[in-house]
């Protein structure tokens, strides 16, 4: 299995700041997605490759004290992570401070409501504890929002046409 990435679950981080899920990715996000996940170079990706970059050695990266369950404060320590690595960037770009300090205490003021809100849409029995078979269960459903056609990949196929309308990839 491939070395642990997060792709997925930050995205849902993040997605879930602005209440959107799989179901509303938009044919570039889509692309990306399979650019990503896509193993064997075949333009689609299956449920095992859409896990492998999520989890690997069934340990998940969320659970930071290892107790077999994510919290709230532990997406919360992924938050900070991330937003850690944002102001890096943000830096390189030559953003301003004080536009990065609007982002931190942006980010900081919405983190615990944010991992909240992710608990909640994984939390199947509201225990505030998401177990694995949570985890894998929300993991499932987010691959068979993208799987549009429920034909087992995700793909261009999968990706709404407005009639009349070709594919565009922006």
């Amino acid at each position: 299995m491939k070395k642990l990435a997060k792709p997925l679950i930050v995205s849902a981080l993040l997605i879930t700041s602005v209440g959107v899920y799989a179901q509303g990715y938009s044919g570039y996000k889509v692309k990306k997605i399979i650019s990503t996940m896509d193993d064997n170079a075949d333009s689609k990706v299956n449920y095992k490759e859409f896990i492998e970059q999520t989890v690997t050695d069934n340990k998940d990266p969320l659970d930071t004290n290892q107790d077999g369950y994510i919290t709230a404060g532990e997406i919360v320590i992924e938050i900070t992570e991330d937003l850690i690595e944002t102001i890096k960037e943000m830096r390189k770009q030559g953003v301003s401070e004080a536009d990065i300090n609007k982002t931190i205490a942006k980010e900081l003021h919405t983190a615990e409501k944010e991992a909240e809100a992710m608990i909640s849409k994984m939390d199947i029995d509201h225990d505030n504890l998401v177990e694995p078979e949570e985890f894998d269960a929300f993991n499932r459903k987010q691959f068979n929002a993208l799987d549009k056609n429920q034909d087992g990949v995700i793909s261009q196929k999968d990706i709404k046409r407005k009639k009349g309308y070709p594919i565009h990839w922006y």
